[in-house]
């Protein structure tokens, strides 16, 4: 099933809410809203028919890609709990109901996706979740500026908790990188042709992208100028010469060649958070030492776990890096099955990239930067995000690489007949 076919509105309405309500809610991180959201998209479904999305699922499972995915997933979940122990409890202890929490997510959401054959409603999926993201930034930054007192960097209060009336606190830079995400999607959805892109691209995308800028001035965390100003502006101008698409190209370069004159009004001005991505001492950072700290000792001995370190980071629970954080929780074989399920998401993107060549390098342009928030956070135990829109994105692969191919079957068994 692409879309409705039918002309009634309530029909559509009904499907796009289908399409919408769970990457949303996913996005957002509010998992026990995720329950109702599910019961409400199951309502839908009952009114629609659910015979369509069945049959999409049904011819998906019988890919081998398809199936190769879901055993590497369930090989990354089951090493991950199962070599899991507490060495250093008095500096963290994973709560048992996480990992359950984790591979239920996991699986929901890469069997979700399978339920959608549409490459726009794929395209659809991937920007309700990175709104949901940005909408849970959004309040956080506006909580902050409205119950805190300024400086908001380290710790701002969590709106998730707020309607419960209770007050938890969560890491700017966990917001920081939720905010990264829909300007990463809007520069991405610039490769797509217009008619794929979701309705009023062009009017959220700059208006939202604009609000996450503001938020993160306001947060002043470093990493968010880092990949929505340079990394991802970088990546998307190298798809368009690959695309030999000159005007983006040359629009792209035009932005990244005005970088030191913005450097030099972020100087002038104060807000020090524009220059400083580039700013020499960024080796020094405390996460690239950690990195290179349990680097060295995976070289070393890569069946030792390691503790977060050096000093003064060896106080911390978290590297903030995934593989590294995955390799002190669970060891080397828990860090292969990480490896193995991230390599074969990558590779499947491009066998897209080859069938599709826009929308396969729309999803690496999205992927690329989830991998590298997932490897400057805590992920997957603080923000899931990253890594579920990930797994959300080697689905989609997979579902498109089997419609390809059907395709592909189709026009070779009814060719076109001879003119001559």
């Amino acid at each position: 099933m692409t879309h409705p076919k039918e002309t009634s509105v309530a029909t559509k309405l009904v499907y796009y809410a289908i399409i919408s309500l769970i990457p949303l809610a996913l996005g957002f991180g509010v998992y026990p809203l995720l329950a109702l959201v599910l019961i409400a998209v199951i309502v839908c479904l009952l009114l629609i028919g659910s015979k369509p999305f069945l049959e999409n699922f049904k011819i998906l499972l019988s890919q081998r890609g398809y199936r190769a995915l879901l055993l590497f997933l369930g090989l990354f979940l089951a090493s991950y709990r199962g070599f899991y122990i507490p060495y250093h409890p008095e500096i963290f202890k994973m709560p048992w109901g996480y990992f359950g929490v984790l591979s239920a997510l996991s699986a929901f959401t890469i069997l979700w996706v399978g339920f959608f054959e549409n490459s726009k409603d794929h395209i659809r999926f991937i920007w309700y979740c990175c709104l949901g993201t940005l909408l849970l930034g959004l309040g956080t930054a506006g909580a902050a500026l409205i119950l805190q007192p300024p400086p908001y960097y380290g710790n701002v209060i969590d709106i998730r908790y707020l309607p419960f009336g209770l007050i938890k606190y969560i890491n700017t830079p966990g917001i920081s990188n939720l905010l990264c995400f829909f300007p990463i999607l809007f520069l991405a959805g610039i490769l797509l042709n217009p008619d794929q892109r979701p309705k009023w691209f062009w009017v959220m995308g700059v208006f939202g992208y604009v609000l996450s800028l503001g938020a993160a001035v306001a947060l002043g965390q470093r990493s968010y100028f880092v990949l929505t100003l340079i990394i991802q502006p970088m990546i998307v101008a190298f798809f368009f010469l690959f695309l030999q698409t000159w005007r983006p190209f040359m629009a792209i370069c035009a932005l990244l060649i005005n970088y030191p004159l913005l450097r030099f009004t972020d100087e002038a001005v104060g807000t020090g958070v524009i220059y400083r991505p580039l700013d020499q001492n960024l080796f020094t950072d405390g996460r690239f030492q950690m990195f290179r700290f349990w680097f060295e000792h995976l070289i070393s001995n890569p069946f030792k776990r390691v503790n977060v370190g050096p000093a003064p980071w060896d106080s911390y629970a978290w590297f903030h890096n995934f593989f590294a954080d995955i390799h002190r929780l669970s060891g080397f074989w828990a860090l292969l099955a990480a490896a193995i399920l991230m390599a074969f998401i990558f590779y499947r993107i491009i066998c897209v990239i080859k069938l599709d060549r826009r929308f396969g390098l729309f999803l690496m342009a999205m992927a690329f930067p989830c991998f590298l928030i997932m490897n400057t956070s805590v992920v997957p135990e603080g923000e899931r995000q990253p890594f579920l829109l990930l797994l959300a994105i080697g689905a989609i692969a997979e579902v498109t690489i089997s419609r390809e191919k059907r395709r592909l079957k189709m026009n070779t068994s009814n060719p076109l007949p001879d003119p001559h």
